[in-house]
Formats: structure tokens, C-alpha cells, sequence
């Protein structure tokens, strides 16, 4: 399945790197795709539902995971206990692999001696699933080499295992919609919530930034030996999707998917300070004729014209001459240049250097960017006007569903 680098590539990582969850873990079963969920305060129907509902082919690896003991993650566990089979008394891992449906393999992170640390939380949730995902790939229990990864509360498309065509790609972003609270104050908050993002990512791409796909968790698959290259998920608490891509964006093309979206939930939980909840509040009940809500679109067109000048300069002195006052603003600000400097000095030829700029200026460093003219002098702006950014003339290009851009241009 892999070449002989690759190999080695994968080899590298479950030995160094991995996640100790899956050493003993061995499946008497085959199947030609896998899934990855963490679960944390999950209702055990609604992951009953998404098991029962994956193609028989198909495993699922089940991360049940808490910071501390926590009676409805426990009460989770002791729900799939009903399935399952554990190969020892002590074991942290129990399977059900039944041929007449999906596979499930549930990790133990809840009990008091294999808690999550709070710190880490779900991103090491996710590694823990995709390290043991990517053992399965390389020992032939999984057939595709592409690791899925979901939320507890999404519902699949029925093509979601067919969507991804074999390519280069480090990953891929499925197309995603969140289910529509019944309160119409709600319905509007998380229209503008996928407006926001759709915005955000749809600037990005009109910039020519490679990093323009959306970073949700819950969309997200990828290539098994790109995943060995980044060395798998950022165990961090929150941030883990948005990093990921971000090392994966480096190494190889981020594919956005154009078949049926994964639809996601409208709870408004706040377990984390970023994210759909956190993101949905804020927007309930505002006032959108005089409440700046929005990235300045002018904004992306200065980033544009610095992606443009990294990707074409020879030299740091070529970068330190463009014109644009809030570009040399920023380079005072981040000090990037010096930065640059010593990237010029280690880089053999300019294409090498050139390399060098773009990786430096990763999603990261165009979100400082932004954010740092936003400061400056660009400040948000209403729907009104962000409705005007070229990238809402053409709706098919977005990830905001047209109908759903429709209801929010009637706001306007």
C-alpha cells in the first residue's frame, strides 16, 4: 500500500510518537474504512444512531474520554459495555465486530486511571483514535489508508465514505451545515455563525491563501502518511482541528469536498471558550444594521497582496520594499522581517526561500495578520457591507449553504 519512505514515515511515528492506547490492540476482522469519534457528556442514543447508520464495512473507534470522573460520560461506557466484548478484566478497550454491521472499537479514557488531562482534552481524544486508526491502516485491518474523524452529534451523509477520490491531498473538509434550532432568534444567530466562517474561509481563498477551508473537527479526514508526517493531532483542548490542517496545508493540498454535508448540531454548549456554541451566542439578538460582526473585507485584499509578494520575491529586501502602508505596519509589528533575514541566509536558491515565506506565513500567521489591521484601522464591519465582499458574488464558491445565504441577505 505504501512505498518504501512512506513506510518508514509511519513506521517512525507509531514508534516514537503514537499514542500507547492501541499496542495490544488487534482486530480479527477486516474492513475497508474507519472513523474516529471522541466522546465526552455524549447521549448514548444519538452515537447508538451514528454506529448503526455507517455501512457494514466500516469501523468506528469509539474514544470515551472525561478530565475527571463524570457520571453521564461513565453512564456512556457502561452503554456500550452492553455491545461489547472485553479481551481481559483489565483492559481499557472492548470491541463488537459482528459482520452483519459496522465494526466499534471503544477506548476507556473516563475511569480514574486513564483520565484525559484537562489541558490536553479533546485533542488528545482525537489522537488517541486516529494514532489507533493509522496502527489498523498499517497492519491491513483497514483497507483505506484515510483516517475520518467526527463529532459525537454529527450526521453523515449517506456518499460521506465515497466522496474521496485517490489524490495527493494531505486531507480533505467535508461540506458541513448546522442543524437550525427551532427559535427563530436562534435560526438567524447560527446563519450568521456559518456566514462568519463561510466569510472567513471564502476571503481567505479570493486571497489566494491555501489555508481558506474551514477547521471543524467534526469534517475533517486524512491521508494516513500525512497524518505520520504532522505527527498527528495537537493535544490541546481546543484549537486541535485548526492546527492540524494547518501542518497538513504544508505538506500537501487540503481537498474541500462537494457531495453531502455533514450536518452538525446547534447546541450551544460551552466547554470550550471557541467553537459553535461559544460562536452562536454571541450573535443571538444583535442589532445586524449597526453591530460590527464581520472581518473588513478589505482586509483579505492586502492579503493578497503580501501572499503575492512572498510568493514571488527573490529577497527579503524585495518584501521590505512593498508599498502598502499597513503591510509595512504589520512587518513593524511582528518583527517578521528579521525572520525572513535568516530564512534568506539558510535558503540554497529562491525557490527554496520562497518555500520557506509561505510556510512561515501559515494560517496562523494570516490570522495575526488580519487581526492586527483590524486593530490598526480596518475594524468589523456590518452584514450590510460584508455582504458586498466579492467572494458573496459568486455563492456556489462558498461553504455557506445558498439558501441559507439567502434567508441572511433578507437581514440585510
Amino acid at each position: 500500500m505504501f512505498s518504501h519512505r512512506q513506510q518508514s514515515t509511519i513506521d517512525q511515528y507509531l514508534a516514537q510518537y503514537s499514542e500507547p492506547d492501541g499496542v495490544e490492540i488487534t482486530l480479527h476482522r477486516q474492513f475497508s474504512q474507519v472513523l474516529v469519534i471522541p466522546a465526552y457528556s455524549e447521549r448514548p442514543a444519538t452515537l447508538t444512531r451514528l454506529w448503526a447508520e455507517m455501512p457494514t464495512d466500516s469501523l468506528l473507534i469509539l474514544v470515551i474520554n472525561a478530565p475527571a470522573l463524570h457520571p453521564k460520560t461513565l453512564a456512556l461506557l457502561a452503554h456500550f459495555d452492553g455491545y461489547c466484548t472485553r479481551p481481559g478484566p483489565q483492559a481499557l478497550w472492548q470491541t463488537s465486530l459482528h459482520k452483519d454491521k459496522a465494526g466499534l472499537l471503544v477506548i476507556n479514557r473516563c475511569y480514574p486511571c486513564a483520565l484525559i488531562p484537562e489541558q490536553q482534552g479533546v485533542g488528545l481524544a482525537r489522537k488517541i483514535g486516529a494514532d489507533i486508526a493509522l496502527k489498523l491502516i498499517n497492519d491491513g485491518t483497514v483497507q483505506s489508508p484515510i483516517i475520518h474523524s467526527t463529532d459525537a452529534d454529527a450526521r453523515l451523509p449517506k456518499d460521506y465514505f465515497t466522496q474521496i477520490q485517490p489524490s495527493d491531498a494531505a486531507g480533505w473538509v467535508y461540506a458541513y451545515r448546522h442543524r437550525l434550532p427551532a427559535p427563530e432568534h436562534l435560526k438567524t444567530a447560527m446563519r450568521l455563525y456559518e456566514l462568519k466562517l463561510s466569510h472567513f474561509t471564502g476571503g481567505l481563498r479570493w486571497a489566494g491563501s491555501r489555508f481558506g477551508h474551514a477547521s471543524l473537527g467534526s469534517i475533517i479526514a486524512i491521508n494516513a502518511v500525512a497524518y505520520a508526517q504532522v505527527r498527528g493531532f495537537p493535544k490541546r483542548a481546543t484549537g486541535e482541528d485548526f492546527y492540524l490542517l494547518n501542518k497538513l496545508a504544508k505538506i500537501g493540498p487540503i481537498i474541500r469536498l462537494q457531495g453531502g454535508r455533514v450536518v452538525l448540531s446547534p447546541r450551544l454548549s460551552q466547554r470550550v471558550p471557541i467553537g459553535t456554541g461559544t460562536g452562536v451566542r454571541a450573535l443571538i439578538d444583535q442589532n445586524l444594521e449597526k453591530t460590527a460582526l464581520f472581518y473588513n473585507p478589505e482586509t483579505f485584499a492586502h492579503l493578497q497582496l503580501l501572499l503575492t509578494t512572498l510568493t514571488t520575491a527573490e529577497t527579503t529586501a524585495a518584501i521590505e520594499a512593498v508599498s502598502d502602508p499597513k503591510i509595512q505596519s504589520y512587518f513593524t509589528n511582528s518583527n517578521c522581517l528579521s525572520t525572513f533575514r535568516k530564512l534568506e541566509a539558510n535558503a540554497g536558491r529562491k525557490t527554496h526561500f520562497q518555500r520557506a515565506l509561505l510556510n512561515w506565513f501559515d494560517g496562523f500567521q494570516q490570522l495575526k495578520f488580519i487581526h492586527h489591521l483590524r486593530d490598526l484601522d480596518l475594524p468589523d464591519v456590518t452584514l450590510a457591507r460584508v455582504l458586498q465582499a466579492p467572494w458573496f458574488q459568486s455563492p456556489h464558491a462558498l461553504d455557506i449553504r445558498r439558501d441559507r445565504l439567502e434567508k441572511i441577505r433578507d437581514l440585510a
